[in-house]
């Protein structure tokens, strides 16, 4: 393995990825209920659909970037299209994805409908983190992406 050969995008993207695998376990979105019954219940990452995905994209950048530090190469992709490119897409997904959980909360069972109980929606951690590191996810894709522009077939290849 050779971390020589990870830019500032790649160790953008693998930190980022890292913190977000870590902190998907800890408490993300939580529901608390008052009434004649008192009860909380709180879940991580991996409950909620959207969470889920963002942990997965991050995962899968995280291989990509390690494809790379293990010093084999990803394949062309030809045209205008780059694999900075796929990275920042990816990176702003899982953002996107993390932050609409953020704003939208869990979902109240449909069960509780009815009921003289008063539930709220809670942010937990983890979900907070999750949001700044899927942030840094996109950054780590957009450095990748400035890194890619860069680099022309014309320049030459940089001094060892």
């Amino acid at each position: 393995m050779d971390l020589n050969k990870l830019t500032m995008g790649d160790r953008v993207i693998a930190i980022s990825g890292i913190v977000l695998l870590i902190f998907s376990f800890f408490d993300w979105l939580g529901l608390e209920a008052s009434g004649p019954i008192e009860a909380s219940a709180t879940g991580n990452a991996w409950d909620f659909t959207l969470c889920l995905f963002a942990v997965l994209i991050g995962i899968a950048m995280v291989v990509l970037v390690a494809v790379k530090a293990f010093g084999a190469a990803l394949p062309d992709l030809g045209g205008s299209a780059s694999w900075g490119l796929i990275l920042l897409v990816m990176g702003a997904v899982a953002f996107l994805f993390v932050l609409i959980k953020l704003i939208a909360g869990p979902n109240i069972p449909s069960e509780l409908d009815g009921l003289p109980i008063d539930i709220s929606k809670t942010r937990e951690f983890g979900i907070f983190v999750g949001l700044v590191a899927t942030a840094g996810l996109a950054v780590g894709g957009y450095l990748k992406l400035q890194e890619d522009k860069g680099a022309s077939p014309a320049s030459p290849p940089p001094a060892a």
